[in-house]
Order: C-alpha cells, then structure tokens, then sequence
C-alpha cells in the first residue's frame, strides 16, 4: 500500500493511509464477517493536493483491504419521509461524504428502501436485496443483521452515542411503547419505472425527545471493555461487535423503559402528530 496523506491534524502531523489501515487494525475491525460503517471523517483538514474524490477512495480502498467478507454501509435518505421520489441509482444519501461515495461504487448494491436504504460490498448481497417494508423492523436489513454472526459496528470519526441507528432497530425489538410504526407512501423509482409504494418507520411520538443517555451507554461499553476506541488524528475511531452492543441496550432498557428518552413538559402523550418542519435525516 503506497502511503498517502489523507489529514493534517491540530499539530501539523500528517494522518495517512497507513495509520488508517494499522488503527482498523489495532481494533481488530477485520476480525467480522460483516462490518456496518458509521462516518463524519472529522480527522483534520484535508490534504489540498488531493481531490476530495481522491481522499475519499483512498479510505475506501483501505477498508477493501481488511477482506472482510461484507461492508456495508447506510445511504439513508428518509425520501418518503420529506415527501420525495427515491430513486437508489441518484437519490444522494444524508449519511455523509464518504458513505455517498460509497454507495456509487461500481461493485456496490444499494437496498430499495425509501427511507433507510444501506449499500454494500461483498458476499452477503441478502442483506440489500429482498427486504421488507418495514424499515427498521421485520425483514429490514437490521432484522437481517440481527439473524447474522460475527457482525461489528465502526465509527470512523462519530461517536457510537452519536448514530448506532441498530438502537433504534433495538427498540423496535424490544417494543418500547414511545415510539410506533407510522406509515409513509411515495414513488420509487428504478430504471426509469415509477410505483407508489408504502414503508414505515418505528418514529417516535410528538411528545417524545432523546436525551443524551446514548453516550452514557457508548461509556458504559468502553468501561467493561465491550466496545474499544482509538485517537486518530483529531477525531477518533470506535467499534463495538453487534452482540455486546445489543447486551448493553437491553441492560439499559432493564434499568429505565425510558432510559433513552425525555418527554415535552415531562408529559409522555402518544401524539402522533408529523409535522415536516425541515428535511428529515434521521429517526
């Protein structure tokens, strides 16, 4: 692997290819057979010699280069949701840089899922293709994950408290009773074909807002060494495999039904009103 500078971070220290591969590495990110990809790629300022296309690639081409057997990524568009088509050939994601190119990469497939669609590379093509119309429920690509072995989660730059999305498939799982299944119709579009289809999404009621337990439950995994995290440049990179992280919700679930969430003038009203007051990017 010929060593390219990706970063330069707060010191002046270049963060290249090669310290990407050997901290996957350290955290042991090639030990799965399935690796789910959050990201935000907060390492530093970018290398000006290098396109952004190119910066993107080279961390791409670090993550083929673990063999693990399936990467998957999430290119969620929540389409439905803000009352647009989804098309999964140009319906851009809300996932981030990287997980946008991702998902345009030649040998990568892309689920049909209007709302929370996932791209992937490698064997296990199940896991896109054939899914149901409940996003993040029954036959979704998390209940397929779910069914999986030997599967892990990476945060390269975000926080595990920040956008573990598998919580909320938990929470589906578990039948926490704030939230619920609302329904959503629109068009989806492939090779040019238009039908209107109908998915839903396990949303939260009106009077229902997160708190800030999700971080709480990240540092409860790191201090029984369930999850593990490594400074990169001047972000960092986290992982915990899919069983542990399960474990550690349903404790906390144990411990509070509403240990993830606060309520409206602490009134819990199962208030289904929607109301799209700015585009919809996650759950």
């Amino acid at each position: 692997m010929i060593e390219i500078p990706l970063f330069k971070d707060n010191t002046g220290i270049d963060v290249t290819n090669i310290d990407l591969n050997n901290t996957l590495k350290k955290l042991e990110a090639e030990k799965c057979d399935i690796l789910y990809v959050h990201s935000s790629l907060s390492f530093g300022v970018p290398n000006p010699k290098l396109k952004k296309k190119e910066i993107l690639q080279a961390i791409v081409d670090v993550l083929l280069s673990l063999e693990v057997k399936t990467i998957c990524m999430p290119t969620f568009t929540f389409s439905f949701c803000n009352e647009l088509p989804y098309d999964p050939a140009i319906s851009c994601s809300k996932m981030g840089a990287l997980n946008e190119f991702f998902r345009k990469q030649p040998n990568a497939i892309r689920s049909l899922d209007p709302l929370m669609s996932v791209a992937m590379i490698g064997e296990d093509k199940d896991l896109v293709r054939g899914i149901g119309h409940n996003s993040c429920g029954a036959n979704s690509t998390f209940d397929k994950i779910r069914h999986r072995d030997n599967v892990k989660f990476l945060f390269l730059g975000p926080k595990i408290g920040d956008c573990l999305t598998y919580m909320h498939y938990l929470e589906w799982l578990y039948s926490v009773n704030y939230r619920y299944e609302r329904n959503f119709i629109g068009n989806v579009v492939v090779n040019g074909i238009s039908t209107i289809e109908e998915y839903n999404l396990f949303v939260r009621y009106n009077s229902v807002v997160p708190n800030a337990a999700s971080y709480e439950y990240e540092q409860r995994m790191y201090d029984n060494g369930t999850a593990n995290i490594a400074v990169f440049g001047d972000g960092t990179i986290s992982i915990v495999d899919k069983e542990n992280a399960t474990k550690e919700y349903k404790k906390c679930l144990d411990i509070d039904p509403y240990f993830f969430v606060d309520f409206q003038d602490n009134i819990f009203s199962k208030d289904k009103t929607f109301i799209l007051e700015k585009e919809m990017i996650a759950m």
